[in-house]
C-alpha cells in the first residue's frame, strides 16, 4: 500500500477557503468594504488629506478605523454589516 500526503500549501489553501466561506467573503458588501480599506490605505501612503479621501472614497476617518480594527480582530467576518435592529423592542 502506498500512502501519499497532501502538501502543506494545499492544506493552507483549503483552510483559508473555509475561513472565507465562513466569513461570507463572497458577500458584495464585504468585498466593497475591503476594497475601500485598501484604497484608503493607498491614499494615506500617497500623503492625501482626510478631506480628499472622504470625497474620493465616501467613508469617514472613524469608519475607516472601525473597519480596520474589526478586520484585524475578527478577520473578514468583522467586515460583515451588523444588524441595526434594537436589542430590546
Amino acid at each position: 500500500m502506498q500512502f501519499t500526503t497532501v502538501g502543506r500549501e494545499i492544506w493552507q489553501g483549503a483552510r483559508q477557503a473555509q475561513r472565507l466561506a465562513e466569513a461570507k467573503a463572497g458577500d458584495p458588501e464585504v468585498k466593497e468594504r475591503l476594497r475601500k480599506l485598501r484604497l484608503v490605505k493607498a491614499l494615506r501612503e500617497s500623503k492625501k488629506s482626510w478631506k480628499e479621501i472622504q470625497a474620493l472614497v465616501g467613508i469617514s476617518r472613524a469608519t475607516y478605523h472601525r473597519w480596520k480594527k474589526a478586520l484585524k480582530e475578527k478577520g473578514l467576518a468583522g467586515l460583515k454589516p451588523r444588524s441595526r435592529r434594537p436589542k430590546h423592542l
